[in-house]
């Protein structure tokens, strides 16, 4: 029973971190400018981790929009190797392109950042403003150096790991919350003390907590390398037919546009809830295969030191593969006929109990044909 609940919260808490993972513009990161969408990321996590509000509507790419509305303030992020270029990004044919937007720059240029604000408004070339006084209101400091976020756009630095730790502390959380309520609740069933299982459940919680962490950590950094990005290309170009046929029937189209409103937490239809469902069951297969591996890899030690048989390890690896795979369906088709019911408390309740199911249905299934197979 522990081995199904461990295998059900790793697959829910794999959907709450493949959901912190789809927040971040990961598959830009290796660009030319890969740096510039880094920043974007980490600015707006900074400001959420301070309390704000923080929409990052820029990732629609609309022409000339902001990146970001911070606590109703729009923001435009500008990193580039100096403040020259950061500030003159922001203009185009001599005149400002963000008009009623904040200009964000890297926290080193932002004093020459400015001057130069100061004397493109002298010039004229910021319609609606002459003060030249008026470039401190204009121009704000990013959270973060230039050099940052270079090392943010990077693997394998201690910027970018500690970038990835603040982003997947609300999966951490989330494991942490549900394998302490799961496992204290089957322990009083079994009859323990509430003191025992308060212990039991604490120690369960801490373990969930820093397995969540870890093979989060470990998703976000294989998705920087070419090896993740590759890994998640072949993902998108299986799944991507597959979500495009369930559109062009009734239920399907009703169950990806719930799911994929579930999961963006607004409505979206139609081509844009297909890509929301594309890209979170991409993301999802690849930490899904961390957070397997991750999970395996106690049962292989135990495997080579002779303390588990290898029919024992099969199973248990097996049962876990279904566990993880089925906490993320079920939670995903719970979110989202939660939120059809009651958008938010229900997205959440939702994913919650179909991970639950999913997860310890999938496993217990995988054990009956194991134990059916071997009679």
């Amino acid at each position: 029973m522990r081995k199904n609940q461990n295998s059900t919260i790793n697959g829910v808490a794999s959907t709450a971190s493949t959901q912190c993972t789809n927040e971040q513009q990961w598959t830009k990161y290796h660009t030319k400018q890969g740096h510039g969408f880094a920043a974007e990321d980490a600015n707006a996590m900074y400001d959420r981790w301070h309390g704000k509000s923080v929409d990052k509507v820029g990732m629609d790419n609309s022409l000339n929009g902001p990146d970001r509305i911070s606590d109703g303030i729009q923001i435009q992020t500008k990193y580039y190797a100096d403040a020259t270029k950061s500030v003159n990004a922001a203009f185009e044919n001599g005149s400002y392109r963000y008009g009623g937007m904040k200009l964000e720059v890297p926290s080193d240029q932002y004093d020459e950042a400015i001057r130069i604000m100061r004397g493109k408004i002298a010039g004229g070339e910021v319609p609606g403003v002459s003060d030249p006084k008026m470039a401190e209101q204009m121009v704000i400091k990013g959270h973060y150096t230039y050099d940052e976020a270079v090392r943010i756009a990077k693997a394998g630095n201690l910027d970018s790991i500690k970038f990835d730790i603040k982003t997947q502390a609300v999966a951490c959380g989330f494991a942490c919350g549900l394998s302490f309520a799961v496992t204290y609740f089957t322990a009083k069933a079994k009859g323990m003390s509430h003191t025992d299982a308060l212990k039991a459940a604490s120690k369960q919680a801490a373990k969930s907590g820093a397995t969540t962490m870890i093979t989060g950590v470990a998703a976000q950094q294989l998705l920087r390398t070419q090896v993740g990005r590759n890994f998640a290309a072949i993902t998108t170009k299986a799944v991507k037919p597959m979500v495009q046929a369930a559109m062009k029937t009734g239920v399907g189209k009703q169950v990806v546009t719930k799911t994929a409103s579930a999961i963006a937490g607004k409505q979206v239809a139609g081509a844009a809830a297909a890509n929301v469902v594309t890209k979170a069951v991409r993301t999802n297969a690849v930490v899904s295969t961390v957070v397997f591996v991750g999970t395996t890899i106690p049962d292989a030690v135990r495997l080579c030191r002779g303390k588990i048989s290898g029919r024992e390890f099969a199973e248990n690896t097996t049962t876990n593969a279904a566990g993880v795979g089925g906490g993320w369906a079920g939670a995903s088709l719970g979110a989202a006929i939660g939120s059809a019911i009651c958008p938010g408390v229900g997205t959440v309740v939702g994913g919650i109990i179909g991970g639950l199911g999913g997860g310890v249905g999938a496993s217990f299934g995988v054990k009956k044909a194991i134990a059916w197979i071997r009679r």
